[in-house]
């Protein structure tokens, strides 16, 4: 039967859009999966077979199935399947390699067709095109493709370089033929692949190598950390970069201060190295010799025999097969480790330190096509590819030339980094010498002129400020800090204890140090024994006060405030012992040097000149304070007098201009009843004129005309109507005036508070009446029933009239500003209450519903001269005076309540009668 079609157009047609859509794909596709995904399902949609797929070669010859594209229905599965060395024997893949050869296999007809497509000669690849050879297929080729329910099989190798990569195989569970064109152009596509595997091949190490580069960086930048090196952090870092179950590293200690190096230090004690463990690490017995695996003889003698210059990495994959590792194997057993990576740190053949990178073994599953013995030669073909599942465990993954260049290439970053490290700390030793040396020399020469510094500072402060408790607290803080004592502070006597009884009224103390501060202290022994030393200047030191031959009493209070030596100099302040400087040492005991007994001197007089000055302070802030006091009385006064004298001079000339309207009006009114009935008379006779004589003479009708007779009649009683009216309203007014003047009543008496708040209403009638610009402003009187009331009636007036004008006055302020029409009302209420003494009382509540008071200047208006008025409207003087009339007259209260938009209410209470 033959094998091969013919050529004909469709086939080359179809050949080249299959080639034109698999280049398109390796163009665009990145990753080497999707390519080989894309390809295989291609050329089995190009060549119609039940199965196309891509097999890759491992290292000991099996392989695998990488791509597959498949007809659902005709052939079972090998995605993903590995298949044994021997299913595809050494001598067919040396054909492959060699010749390049195509082999296509019926097993209906029991033949196999090869065609060596390439051939090389002489070192070079040829292509050869003379057809193809046809021979009976090998038996077992055959049962091994019908067990796998195959009856046609393509297959052509896929190189990477001169190496064979893996197969594309086509298989088909019918016999199919197939054109020479179509083989030729999927020899074109396996062309295609091969080039595809070499670049993604270069992809795959230029991705590996940025990141061995990326993880070198990454580890060289935490070891350029200077002062510090951040060696556990890289560790980290690198059993990470290795997939290390645990690592170590071994160095010189930094503490240590022999002169060996690291080689010299592996033989002494332990103590001397320094270990950086990550992860899991080997279990060392306490009989073993040794604490440490580095300093175990093995490494040493493994690096002597070795011809290398420099310590190359030992890449150790299993410790238990690895015979010069016999000794260590013992501290490995109870753990996972298998596998390590011994690096050395060596700088110009002088071995710094180790590097171990630990890793474990792994339980590893692996799938084949059907089940056979690895241990014994494939001599039949397997009868069955159902998938296997092959177990392995603790399986041992060898390092890999990649992973130890990158060890080597980590091992130069960390020695480098070491090594610039240990010259850092030897650079910055050399100058911790020397600045001890400089400091030590200038020592001397700071301490004679440092306490009179310190002096000069603190009394700077303490000048700073007027205030005793400041200075004594600045003074504490400065003298504790200066003198490096645990407390500093201020023990004030009581100045009848005869100093035997007093307190600190100021310290400064160590963090731990009990605090004294304002415990009273009772000391008996004190006053008796050393008062009078103190109040005549000396100054006490003691080193040690177990000692220094003190009395018990005056131990045990020491004692109380855990003082083991003590500095002590007197505050004179006059010619009496106000107090003391304490300087307390509570750690230890304490010789005080002659420096130190001058400074708490020098500073105890200054804290005496400062009680002095405190003295002179608060008397002239005293003095300043009842000067400023009597002069707010004085100005007080003042204004009192001067606006008494107005409103005297204003009740006098009111009081006069009503006795004189009085007087007049008085004649007017008295007359005016018999004007009205003179009027009525001499109506009456004319009416009884005209009844009688009907027909007057000419002239006087003439006469009568001219005067309006009759309108006279009807209007003269409506004319006196209205002149009795008006005088009765002067009257009223005059009334008014005289009750609002109240010049008889200046002295305390009982009055009707009604009267005078009518009175004050009558005065500002002009003001509350409607004018052509605006409506008459409302007045509301809700009276209760109120008794006289004991008052300087003059002065309460006076109280109203500044109350209402104020109203007044924000009302039309309001209407100037709210273009909005309202009802402009004064409310004025009074009722019986109750001082805070339960002193019966009476209010008056006067409410207006003008503009308001804010809220934050409404504490101020009884201020004097303090007003929100504009200039010439107001003297800010009438809200303090009435204050003072009901608050400091009366005994009163005067208070005012005020919302923005709502109007302002201001209560005013007095007591029914005299206080006091």
């Amino acid at each position: 039967m033959n094998l091969i079609n013919k050529q004909n157009l469709n086939a080359s047609i179809k050949g080249k859009n299959l080639l034109h859509r698999i280049s398109d794909r390796i163009r665009r596709l990145l990753e080497l999966e999707d390519i080989l995904k894309t390809t295989s399902s291609e050329l089995r949609s190009f060549t119609g077979a039940n199965r196309a797929m891509i097999y890759k070669f491992h290292a000991d010859g099996s392989g695998q199935v990488v791509a597959e594209s498949l007809e659902e229905g005709k052939l079972p599965s090998l995605m993903g399947l590995n298949f044994p060395a021997d299913d595809i024997p050494s001598y067919a893949r040396d054909l492959f390699v060699k010749s390049r050869v195509c082999s296509i296999v019926n097993v209906e007809t029991r033949q196999i067709a090869q065609s060596c497509f390439h051939e090389i000669r002489n070192g070079e690849t040829e292509n050869i095109t003379e057809g193809f050879f046809f021979r009976p297929v090998d038996p077992c080729h055959a049962e091994y493709l019908t067990a796998m329910e195959v009856k046609f099989s393509l297959a052509m190798p896929l190189m990477y370089h001169d190496n064979l990569w893996g197969l594309l195989v086509l298989h088909n569970s019918e016999a199919i033929d197939i054109s020479e064109e179509e083989i030729e152009s999927i020899q074109m596509v396996v062309d295609l692949l091969s080039i595809a595997i070499a670049q993604n091949t270069i992809l795959v190490q230029a991705r590996e190598k940025a990141e061995r580069e990326a993880i070198i960086n990454q580890i060289g930048n935490l070891l350029r950390l200077l002062p510090d090196l951040e060696l556990q952090t890289a560790l980290e870092q690198i059993v990470k970069a290795f997939g290390g179950s645990g690592g170590r590293l071994c160095l010189k200690s930094e503490a240590s201060e022999i002169s060996e190096n690291f080689a010299e230090c592996l033989k002494t004690k332990s103590e001397h190295l320094k270990v950086y463990t990550c992860g899991q690490q080997p279990i060392i017995p306490e009989t073993e010799k040794y604490h440490l695996m580095e300093q175990y003889a093995v490494w040493e003698k493994h690096y002597q025999n070795s011809a290398d210059i420099e310590p190359k990495v030992w890449a150790i994959s299993d410790i238990f097969q690895t015979s010069e590792l016999e000794n260590l194997q013992l501290i490995f057993q109870a753990t996972s480790i298998r596998s390590i990576l011994f690096v050395p740190l060596a700088y110009r053949q002088q071995v710094l330190g180790y590097v171990s990178i630990f890793r474990n073994t792994q339980d590893i599953e692996k799938l084949w096509a059907g089940q056979f013995d690895t241990d014994v030669r494939q001599l039949y073909p397997r009868r069955s590819f159902q998938v296997w599942k092959q177990r392995k465990q603790a399986h041992i993954r060898k390092w890999t030339i990649a992973e130890i260049e990158l060890a080597q290439e980590l091992a130069r970053q960390l020695t480098t980094a070491i090594h610039e490290h240990n010259l850092y700390r030897q650079v910055q030793a050399v100058n911790a010498h020397l600045e001890t040396q400089v400091r030590q020399r200038t020592e001397s020469l700071e301490k004679a002129t440092q306490q009179q510094k310190i002096l000069f500072d603190v009394v700077t402060k303490m000048r700073k400020s007027l205030d005793i408790k400041t200075i004594f607290s600045t003074m504490s803080a400065e003298v504790r800090h200066a003198l490096k004592a645990d407390r500093v502070g201020v023990y004030y006597f009581d100045p009848t204890s005869e100093y035997n009884e007093g307190e600190f009224v100021a310290e400064d103390v160590s963090p731990g140090i009990p605090s004294v501060l304002a415990i009273k202290v009772h000391d008996h022994c004190f006053g008796e024994i050393y008062a009078t030393k103190y109040r005549y200047g000396r100054v006490n030191t003691i080193s040690n006060i177990y000692e220094a031959g003190l009395e018990k009493c005056f131990v045990d209070v020491l004692e109380q405030f855990a003082i083991k030596a003590t500095l002590v100099a007197p505050i004179i302040k006059g010619d009496n012992l106000w107090g003391l400087l304490c300087i307390h040492q509570c750690s230890q005991p304490r010789d005080w040097q002659a420096p130190d007994i001058q400074f708490a001197t020098q500073i105890a007089t200054q804290l005496s000149i400062a009680l002095e000055q405190a003295d002179l302070l608060a008397q002239t802030q005293y003095q300043a304070e009842t000067i400023a006091k009597a002069l707010q009385e004085l100005k007080q006064t003042q204004t009192q007098l001067i606006q008494n004298e107005k409103m005297s001079s204003l009740g006098q000339l009111v009081a006069g201009i009503a006795h004189e309207i009085n007087n007049p009006v008085n004649f007017i009114y008295g007359n005016i009843n018999h004007i009205s009935q003179y009027s009525e008379d001499l109506l009456s006779i004319l009416d009884l004129y005209q009844q009688k004589l009907p027909h007057p003479i000419p002239e006087i009708v003439e006469f009568a005309q001219a005067v309006d007779l009759d309108f006279l009649v009807e209007d003269l009683p409506k004319m006196l109507s209205s002149v009795k009216l008006g005088t009765e309203r002067i009257r009223q007014i005059v009334l008014s005036l005289r009750n609002f003047s109240r010049l008889d009543q200046a002295e305390i008496k009982p009055v009707n508070i009604h009267d005078g708040i009518d009175s004050t209403l009558v005065i500002l009638q002009h003001r509350l009446k409607a004018k052509p610009e605006s409506p008459a402003i409302q007045i509301v009187r809700d009276y209760d029933f109120l008794p006289e009331v004991e008052c300087y009636a003059g002065q309460l007036n006076q109280v109203f009239m500044n109350v209402l004008i104020n109203a007044i006055d924000a009302i039309e302020e309001r209407r100037e500003k709210d273009s909005e029409s309202y009802t402009s009302q004064i409310t004025i209420q009074t009722s019986l209450s109750q001082l805070p003494n339960n002193k019966p009382s009476v209010a008056i509540c006067i409410c207006d519903n003008g503009l308001g008071i804010p809220q934050n200047i409404i504490n101020n208006i009884f201020d004097p001269f303090f007003t929100t008025k504009p200039v010439g409207k107001g003297t800010g003087l009438g809200l303090s005076i009435s204050y003072q009339i009901i608050v400091d007259k009366h005994k009163g209260m005067f208070k005012c309540r005020s919302e923005i938009g709502k109007g302002t209410e201001f209560l005013i209470e007095i007591p029914v009668t005299v206080i006091g």
